[in-house]
């Protein structure tokens, strides 16, 4: 029995039967009121991660048959609240392939897959997947967006061997602790571009990272949080 759910109740039902007897029909459709619109609300958000996540697996079933034996985990949605979720503008999934010989690992590929979302991806009646846009991002070419991205930000040329043991953080690129590069100051107003792929332009505002969605039209800022955690999954040595 799940007894931290059993307390609250117990009291709620408490509460009630001490309750005036004039007050205490309104006071009933009161409390189970709340009651059920807190539960459908935990509910509507452990559905949509779930429906989100089965999403991801199906893109990734469709768009990389190769990929057997795969694990996909996401907290993009972490401490997201409903009414929040049409301001989230990119989903990122870790993404790793287990590439193995009969029942043999050989090794684990690592990805970030990336669900970029449009406007009107969320709304009253639930999620539309046309709205969203799928990239997956291999070592790679994360690093190689990454480099175009600290020289747009800055000017400065890093190999792609620094930029994968460097930290990237929203002033520059940090390593050991100290920075090698420091991204300009610019106003709110000025915008720094770069044609990264027939997919992309980068787009430097603000120390933030921002692609420029040429299918849709869509300029997405990404947190710091996820560049950070995209850069070090990647590029970590195990």
């Amino acid at each position: 029995m799940n007894y931290k759910i059993l307390f609250p109740i117990c009291f709620l039902f408490l509460s009630i039967t001490n309750a005036k007897a004039q007050d205490n029909s309104v006071a009933i459709a009161a409390a189970v009121g709340g009651l059920v619109a807190i539960g459908a609300g935990i509910a509507s958000m452990d559905q949509l991660e779930e429906s989100l996540e089965q999403k991801a697996v199906e893109q990734v079933l469709e768009a990389y048959p190769e990929m057997t034996k795969f694990e996909l985990k996401s907290g993009s949605l972490k401490g997201v609240k409903s009414k929040d979720l049409s301001n989230v503008s990119v989903l990122t999934f870790e993404l790793e392939d287990r590439i193995t010989t009969k029942d043999f690992l050989l090794k684990t590929k690592r990805y970030i897959l990336f669900a970029f979302t449009s406007s009107g991806w969320a709304n009253e009646n639930g999620i539309n997947y046309d709205r969203i846009f799928w990239k997956r991002f291999d070592v790679s070419e994360w690093n190689s967006l990454i480099k175009l991205y600290v020289n747009t930000a800055s000017g400065k040329n890093l190999s792609e061997s620094i930029i994968s043991e460097s930290k990237i953080v929203n002033r520059g690129v940090k390593s050991g602790g100290d920075f090698i590069v420091e991204f300009d100051e610019i106003g709110g107003d000025t915008y720094y571009t770069a044609d990264y792929s027939n997919e992309f332009k980068i787009v430097f505002n603000e120390k933030s990272l921002g692609l420029f969605l040429k299918k849709t039209g869509d300029l997405i800022q990404i947190s710091r949080g996820a560049i950070i955690q995209s850069h070090e999954f990647l590029n970590r040595q195990d």
